[in-house]
């Protein structure tokens, strides 16, 4: 008699079907609690008021707390040296939106593709699924080509292309800066609920 397929074999199909691809995403089964955003400037929302900030937008959009770890500053070395305070915050997941300072300081590339996958895998290796935020700047070169290679490296989730159409867009970004303006946040925001929101069903589904 053939046996019947078991209830974990049934959740991951499921949860195949609802993410839309062929493989799994590490740690939708994270035990965390937390959604948090590493990032820099960006995700601090420089120049904003904080409930105009993309993380408080995300917040309301997807009905879970959102916690903002946002510097403005940070580079991607500088998002590693602070890992450890986004995992005292307890997260199931964590977006983490750098190295747009690194390309504006001229960092080399190799120097923050290594910090990133430092911060890849101290997140993964503590069981927190993670999402990244692509630098897609015009004229960004080698550091637009890190993300996706994190991603097929890392198996994780990659936001493309938005956060480079903000930026070079003149009615998302405060007026005569670098920074996205409340419209450009909620561009942002909008973009991420769509990427996290199948998530978060599918972990509600394998019950988290």
């Amino acid at each position: 008699m053939r046996s019947l397929p078991s209830l974990k074999s049934l959740a991951s199909f499921a949860l195949l079907v609802l993410l839309g691809c062929g493989k799994d995403i590490p740690h939708l089964d994270s035990p965390g609690t937390t959604i948090v955003c590493l990032g820099d400037s960006i995700t601090a929302g420089y120049g904003l008021a904080p409930e105009q900030a993309y993380p408080t937008l995300l917040a309301a959009r997807l009905g879970t707390a959102v916690i903002n770890r946002g510097v403005s500053g940070d580079t991607a070395e500088d998002g590693l040296a602070r890992v450890d305070e986004v995992l005292a915050d307890d997260p199931w997941l964590v977006v983490v939106e750098l190295g747009g300072n690194d390309f504006l300081r001229r960092i080399a590339p190799e120097r923050t593709e290594a910090a990133l996958r430092q911060i890849l895998d101290r997140l993964l290796a503590a069981r927190v699924a993670v999402v990244l935020v692509e630098l897609d700047l015009p004229f960004g070169g080698r550091y637009a080509e890190i993300y996706g290679r994190l991603g097929d490296d890392y198996g994780v989730p990659v936001l493309d292309d938005t956060l480079g159409d903000i930026l070079t867009d003149s009615e998302l970004k405060l007026d005569g800066d670098i920074h996205p303006n409340a419209a450009g946040h909620a561009v942002l925001a909008e973009a991420l609920g769509d990427e996290l929101a199948p998530l978060l069903k599918a972990r509600r589904k394998l019950g988290r």
